[in-house]
């Protein structure tokens, strides 16, 4: 199978996307349990949001991925 059929492929999208959402849960989730031993992770959550949430994170780490337009 090409790429490109993949792409257009709403099951190999959906699961792609599944995917990447668990990723970016589980780096949340590191980034959270360093910052309380780590003072570059919490400088991190300080400065991409507001109340340092895990929710706020993963949106963050959403947000940092995407390309610049």
């Amino acid at each position: 199978m090409t790429t490109a059929v993949e792409d257009e492929c709403p099951i190999c999208n959906s699961s792609q996307r599944a995917k990447e959402r668990f990723a970016v849960a589980k780096v949340a989730e590191h980034i959270l349990e360093k910052a309380r031993r780590d003072q570059d992770h919490q400088q991190w959550i300080d400065e991409h949001t507001t109340n340092g949430t895990l929710a706020e994170i993963r949106e963050a780490l959403e947000h940092h991925d995407r390309p610049r337009q």
